[in-house]
């Protein structure tokens, strides 16, 4: 049995978006380092596309979230705190294409820095690890609480993807 999880996340605070916009920081700012000594326009090109790539995931994934899909103007959830809600929320589930498309663009985001980290591997094992330790967190601490039953990577018992029995 998981313990330790105190049920499903239903409302976020400011800290929580923080915590993560702070831990989803050390990759993002470890990529613009590697490529700005290189190419300015390549760190152009990267914060466009991060820019682009907050877009695309609002439009194809998030507006299907409960937490987008709220009767409020503006978002409240770990990712985008405070952004209105530039696109018509779409309660229920989204395609396979739409997940697909999220997907796609997540990793992009990515992929996009990796052609300047791999002439620094110092620069490329930070980037690698925090990226990880970024997604063993939402997996471990966020997926189990989620509240978007058809998210893929929902993990609440019961859901799409129900988490391992502990024995």
């Amino acid at each position: 049995m998981e313990t330790g999880h105190p049920g499903p996340r239903t409302r976020y605070r400011f800290g929580d978006w923080l915590f993560y916009s702070l831990m989803a920081a050390v990759p993002l700012l470890t990529a613009a380092v590697a490529i700005y000594p290189e190419s300015i326009l390549g760190l152009i090109g990267y914060l466009a596309l991060l820019g682009a790539g907050g877009g695309w995931t609002l439009f194809f994934f998030c507006r299907h979230c409960p937490h987008y899909t709220r009767d409020e103007p503006r978002l409240k959830c770990i990712f985008f705190w405070g952004l209105p809600k530039f696109f018509q929320p779409r309660p229920g589930p989204p395609s396979l294409a739409e997940k697909l498309a999220a997907a796609a663009g997540l990793l992009v985001l990515f992929v996009f820095p990796l052609a300047w980290l791999v002439e620094d591997p110092g620069l490329l094992a930070v980037y690698l690890l925090s990226a990880g330790v970024l997604a063993a967190a939402l997996r471990r601490w966020e997926c189990p609480r989620c509240t978007f039953s058809d998210c893929p990577a929902n993990r609440v018992a019961g859901g799409t993807g129900a988490p391992e029995q502990q024995g």
